[in-house]
């Protein structure tokens, strides 16, 4: 709730005049309908019903004045979930220079940069978005990624771990088990990935693989997961390939490989 009001009162600033006076006219008139609704007994239901209705017009004013934002963000994702991260970037690059970024749009952004290789830049957006909204999950999960692609593995521990505290989608256990892997805190690793799920083959490749490396008595990846999820860790591999990470998982995927033949 207090992300949703802090949230709102940025987005307020960014608003034509117009919107923002119709939003203030709206709140006044509010606030004066529950006055009447409290004190005048005979008039309570009238101003109850005109309560309903200015918090109707209420929300209609503050999606008018959100519009340019949503707009940005919803085309941003769609790049994004295409795998045209260039495309991405430049949605939201346009966005942050008229002001039109909330925290969504902002770990966007920092996500992106990390897609892009673009690391230190990554890592300074997704600063600023844990600063807006430090009790958001989403943010802490891009951060936590970032410090892991960058080889920061204690940094990543204690980022994801703190997004999955904070609500993060079970898929982020995931990501917790790899960076308490890539620790080398194997235990912990271990019974985070046992606990974690996914339907999205890279993981359940990275998820197998590790899994049978802490403990052969885990079954090593299939060939068909290999097929299906190496093309991911390819590529990151390459996008990363200046880190410590990424050359951890050039190794990962050379025995892959090796144990595909």
């Amino acid at each position: 709730m207090i992300w949703a009001i802090t949230r709102l009162r940025s987005d307020f600033r960014t608003w034509e005049r117009p919107t923002q006076v119709a939003v203030m006219v709206g709140l006044v008139l509010l606030a004066i309908l529950l006055i009447v609704a409290f004190t005048t007994p005979t008039l309570r239901q009238f101003a109850l019903i005109g309560v309903g209705g200015l918090l109707i017009v209420s929300e209609v004013a503050v999606m008018w004045g959100n519009r340019g934002m949503i707009s940005a963000l919803t085309l941003a994702q769609r790049h994004y979930l295409e795998g045209d991260f260039e495309s991405t970037r430049s949605v939201l690059e346009a966005a942050r220079e008229r002001g039109k970024m909330d925290v969504r749009a902002i770990t966007l952004l920092g996500n992106t940069y990390r897609q892009l290789g673009r690391l230190a830049e990554s890592e300074a957006i997704l600063s600023e978005a844990i600063d807006k909204a430090p009790d958001h999950h989403f943010p802490r999960f891009g951060f936590g990624r970032t410090l892991l692609s960058k080889g920061d593995y204690a940094g990543a521990v204690e980022s994801i771990r703190r997004s999955v505290e904070l609500g993060a989608p079970p898929v982020v256990v995931l990501d917790l088990g790899e960076a308490y892997y890539r620790l080398g805190m194997s235990d912990e690793a271990r019974v985070t990935l046992e606990s974690a799920t996914s339907d999205e083959p890279y993981r359940q490749l990275m998820q197998t693989y590790l899994l049978h490396k802490i403990d052969a008595s885990f079954h090593p990846p299939s060939l068909e997961l290999i097929q299906k999820g190496l093309p991911y860790w390819l590529a990151s591999a390459e996008r990363f390939r200046d880190t410590p990470y990424g050359e951890a998982l050039k190794n990962d995927i050379e025995q892959m490989q090796g144990a595909s033949n």
